[in-house]
């Protein structure tokens, strides 16, 4: 699921894994479920991106957590 959704493209947010066709990092969706916002919440934002895509975001990042 998270492969046809998450790319890294090396001009586009330094080759960070990215949502395909956007500039939204794996990572910032995950924090953002840190602080209190909800999986429903960012995808009503995006309304071009279906959820799955914010999914496999969040399923990405907790796979590969970014190291420091």
């Amino acid at each position: 699921m998270g492969d046809a959704w998450i790319e890294s493209v090396p001009g586009i947010k330094g080759g960070a894994p990215v949502i395909k066709g956007t500039r939204i990092t794996a990572h910032a969706v995950e924090a953002r479920l840190s602080p209190g916002d909800s999986l429903d919440e960012i995808p009503a934002e995006n309304p071009d991106l279906p959820r799955e895509a914010f999914e496999a975001a969040v399923l990405f990042a907790k796979a590969h957590p970014l190291s420091g």
